[in-house]
């Protein structure tokens, strides 16, 4: 008796993706930037967002707390 169809796809595997990534170029070239917030409540500090920065090539994180969202510049 054949599989349905649904049976056929679930069992079908996806190749992974490259872990190495588009790394090939040098720190500082390719920046990655969010801000998060304002969240309701603020920290001990007063803090009400976050920046967040990635390097693309070093994958090094950097997290900055901020009062407000003009700290950001």
């Amino acid at each position: 008796m054949p599989d349905c169809m649904a049976c056929t796809k679930a069992k079908q595997s996806v190749i992974p993706f490259n872990q190495k990534g588009d790394r090939e170029m040098l720190p500082g070239e390719l920046m990655h930037v969010d801000i998060w917030g304002k969240y309701k409540v603020a920290s001990i500090n007063g803090y009400s967002y976050y920046l967040l920065l990635v390097d693309n090539a070093s994958r090094y994180i950097t997290v900055q707390f901020l009062k407000s969202k003009d700290q950001a510049a």
